[in-house]
């Protein structure tokens, strides 16, 4: 068993999305809570371990590995019950693809709002910026749910990393209080059924 360091903070959608994965293979790490706020994400030490200045970083045996995909696809090779990602190759790249548009286009269009409503000084908040968000973020949201038309899951085969990632945006979604529409009960559906699994706590850790 490799000794795996977590460098995370407990909001990040990305740093969330490795603890889920962490907690559904039942695997444990030592965890490291930083503060961005404080620019501990920004001293020396780090920024040797990722030079980005971002979280998550995981140091497996003394070599960091940074970026969330490339994070779990660790995990799921070095872990591989449960799998995160299918044994088809369709249905991976399905994975893949979904992944890459929620870990993309979604949470830019939820930092968005963030930054325009809280993090930004008064002055520089653009509510222009806000409107067209919350449209990206309607528009997603109507894209997962007929992503979901007929499945439990994102994909054929199981929990995946897709929906993990899903889970993190939706929580992020959440928390700046922009609810779901009542006509997309696919994704009510599993958004209530991915929070109610064990793993889900690693939320609140």
């Amino acid at each position: 068993m490799p000794k795996l360091v977590l460098y995370h903070t407990i909001l990040s959608p990305f740093a969330r999305k490795v603890r889920i994965a962490l907690a559904e293979k039942g695997v444990s790490c030592e965890k490291v809570l930083l503060d961005l706020a404080k620019g501990e994400n920004r001293t020396p030490e780090y920024l040797k371990l990722n030079p980005h200045g971002r979280v998550p970083t995981l140091v497996v045996d003394g070599i960091p590995l940074y970026e969330s995909t490339a994070i779990v696809e660790y995990l799921n090779e070095s872990f591989p019950k449960p799998p995160l990602l299918p044994g088809n190759p369709i249905e991976r790249a399905r994975v893949r693809m979904l992944e890459e548009t929620i870990d993309g286009s979604f949470i830019e269009a939820l930092r968005n709002v963030l930054f325009n409503t809280s993090r930004l000084p008064e002055p520089e908040r653009n509510p222009k910026a806000v409107d067209e968000a919350r449209k990206k973020i309607a528009w997603h949201n109507e894209w997962l749910d007929r992503e979901l038309a007929g499945r439990q899951f994102l994909v054929n085969g199981g929990l995946s990393v897709a929906d993990i990632a899903g889970l993190c945006a939706l929580e992020f979604q959440r928390r700046l209080e922009i609810g779901i529409d009542p006509r997309h009960r696919n994704l009510i559906t599993w958004y209530e059924n991915l929070k109610s699994r064990p793993s889900a706590r690693a939320l609140r850790e």
